[in-house]
């Protein structure tokens, strides 16, 4: 190899290394920023998740300790061990139990949501979300029944709550909507509710023992939240410090700031007045206008009325405020129907009126109608016809209406001599009709 040809295979040699490092270089450069892309897109989803399910209005529960080995109710309940002293402490658990239309359910630490099925378990960090029209009812702790109203959003939370409460509470969020119910203050299901507001703290506590907490919690359009006790006690601590307490029968709103704390005596409920309690209604063919009616009371700005297919209040028809003191409705089909009406001042609402039970039937059966056949000659003159049909039809001979007795036909009827047509006719209340012809031959 000549001294030219060594210098020219030692230059090559170099461009050959720096290549590499160049190459080297390149890739350690992708590779720092695919990995800055990806922290940058996690980082980007947890804002927008916290965007998303913002932490709002919480319901704790924490359980008396003293009849906690009878609140082991299920298999799969989730515990916590006090390291300090050894105890078995339940965290809150939940069971649907009731869904009605679009109802959704997140499992903890997921981003899914899948539909809600009855007997889904809700433990921490789960949420439920409801859409218009739909709602959930949950058992909490064996008699214990919470409401989760249309267009809410509940979050399961772990956390601390008021100060007041030295026990570790679990935290219902409640995002958005309503949320209603009724709490046992006996035995096996006793449960000290603190709710954690945005800018305020309250805790429901039964009045006396062995009472239920009974209470209704409204996230009001404009941003402030209104909690209504019907049974129990409530202890309110707004931003500056400043508590109030609120007793059965009484309302407390808290402004969207929380700087200001509105206490109120709920109304009087309404009694309702019209339809009957077990009042039946049938049609035929087109639903009824009914007439839903209550008595006013006198402070009242507007009313609230409830119709449902169940006890339960899930499957809900009407969910709507009314100004006034009756509601119409026109288009209730054949089944069970349940009604009840609050009153309302403000953004409060008291206690339901008594639950009524409505029936709608559709009836598209005729009455019966049964003649006896005449003779085949028959004497010309009086003739009395005999048969029978329901108790309640009206019956028509050749469109006139005569008289039965309880659905039994005895009427006299002029024949003339030759041919005689005769037309029974049989209407029941609704219109369902029957008719018979008859060719009677008199001579």
């Amino acid at each position: 190899m000549t001294i030219n040809e060594a210098i020219q295979h030692s230059d090559d040699s170099s461009d050959a290394e720096d290549d590499r490092r160049q190459a080297r270089f390149v890739w350690l450069s992708e590779t720092a920023l695919v990995a800055g892309t990806v922290l940058i897109f996690f980082a980007f989803l947890t804002v927008l998740i916290r965007a998303y399910f913002p932490q709002g209005t919480s319901l704790m529960i924490d359980p008396d300790a003293s009849v906690l080995p009878d609140l082991l109710w299920g298999d799969d309940i989730e515990l916590d061990i006090n390291t300090e002293n050894g105890v078995v402490e339940q965290l809150y658990v939940g069971r649907i139990l009731r869904i009605q239309r679009r109802v959704q359910h997140r499992g903890a630490n997921t981003l899914t949501w899948n539909a809600a099925k009855v007997g889904d378990k809700v433990v921490r960090d789960d949420a439920v979300q409801t859409f218009a029209r739909s709602t959930a009812i949950m058992e909490v702790n064996k008699n214990s029944r919470l409401t989760i109203g249309e267009n809410s959003l509940i979050v399961f939370d772990q956390r601390q709550g008021d100060s007041s409460l030295p026990e570790r509470n679990s935290a219902l969020v409640m995002v958005n909507g309503e949320l209603s119910g009724k709490l046992s203050g006996t035995g096996a299901s006793r449960f000290r509710f603190g709710v954690n507001l945005p800018n305020s703290n309250v805790t429901l506590r039964p009045g006396k023992t062995g009472e239920d907490v009974e209470f209704l919690i409204t996230v009001n359009d404009d941003q402030s939240t209104t909690v209504n006790v019907h049974e129990g006690t409530a202890q309110v601590v707004g931003r500056d410090g400043i508590r109030e307490t609120i007793g059965k029968q009484q309302s407390v709103t808290i402004g969207s700031s929380g700087a200001e704390l509105r206490v109120i005596e709920l109304s009087r409920a309404p009694t309702s007045t019209s339809p009957e309690n077990g009042m039946a209604v049938t049609y035929r063919n087109v639903p009824p206008q009914i007439l839903f009616t209550w008595s006013a009371i006198a402070n009242a700005d507007s009313y609230h009325i409830l119709i449902a297919r169940d006890p339960e209040f899930s499957d809900r028809v009407v969910d709507d405020d009314v100004i006034g003191t009756t509601f119409t409705h026109g288009a209730l089909g054949s089944g069970s129907y349940y009604w009840y009406v609050r009153s309302r001042v403000g953004w409060s609402q008291s206690e339901r009126s008594a639950v009524r039970r409505l029936t709608v039937t559709q009836d598209l059966v005729p009455p019966t109608l049964e003649l006896e056949p005449p003779p085949d000659i028959i004497q010309a003159g009086l003739w009395r016809l005999h048969g029978r049909t329901d108790a309640d039809a009206n019956v028509f001979i050749d469109e006139i209406p005569v008289e039965h007795q309880g659905g039994r036909i005895d009427h006299p009827i002029e024949l003339k001599p030759g041919a005689n047509v005769i037309i029974v006719t049989a209407v029941d209340a609704v219109g369902n009709m029957s008719y018979a012809p008859l060719l009677v031959n008199a001579k």
